[in-house]
Order: structure tokens, then C-alpha cells, then sequence
């Protein structure tokens, strides 16, 4: 996304070069959210849905969106009132195991 408040440098590139600039720098995306700075780098990327809340960042090769485990549970546990065991068996059997093409999200568990 493009600020409409451009300086005089960036008003110099033309549109389609600033669109191949934000896909090879991504962090000169400006998104409001990170569902969003995600979408804007990569159009593929594909979302779990209801956990926005537990997206963490994009993986550095493929531009997928990596999502925190433990952040899932709990969004498991407090959306759908679901006891920590129920969670986790919904996680694995789910989510974390399904595969839905090349972008497919991945889940990680942090070690701090």
C-alpha cells in the first residue's frame, strides 16, 4: 500500500516498479494490521481463519504466515470455550495438520 503522502524521491518511481519494490522489501509496506502487511507481500498467502490474534510474523522464504501455537489455544480456549485438551486435539487434528497448497500457514512453539 502507498502512502499518498510520498516524498519527491519516491514520486520519481513509477507505479509498477514501487509495486516489485514492495514485493522484494517488504518492510516498506504499510499496513494497519499484520493480516494485511502479509496479504500486501505475499497475494497467496493463505489465513486461518479466527486467528488473527495469534499471527506472529511471515516465514522469510516462502512469505508465509506463521502463526503462534500457544496464541491458538488460547483463542480456542477463550472464543470457543473449549478446555485445554479440546484445544490441542482441535490444533492437531484441524489445523496444524491440514495442508491447503503451497502457502499453507505454519505453526510454531515458541521456546521462550
Amino acid at each position: 500500500m502507498i502512502k499518498n503522502h510520498m516524498t519527491e524521491k519516491q514520486k520519481l518511481i513509477s507505479p509498477q516498479h514501487r509495486k516489485r519494490l514492495t514485493k522484494e522489501y517488504p518492510h516498506y509496506v504499510d499496513c494497519k494490521s499484520a493480516r494485511s502487511f502479509i496479504g500486501d507481500i505475499n497475494e497467496q498467502a493463505l489465513f486461518a481463519d479466527g486467528f488473527d490474534n495469534a499471527i506472529i510474523g511471515y516465514d522469510a522464504n516462502g512469505f508465509c504466515v506463521v502463526y503462534d501455537y500457544d496464541k491458538c489455544l488460547k483463542v480456542l480456549i477463550e472464543r470457543d470455550d473449549m478446555s485445554y485438551p479440546e484445544a490441542h486435539e482441535y490444533m492437531e487434528f484441524n489445523v496444524v495438520c491440514s495442508f491447503v497448497g503451497e502457502f499453507t500457514p505454519i505453526f510454531i512453539h515458541s521456546l521462550t
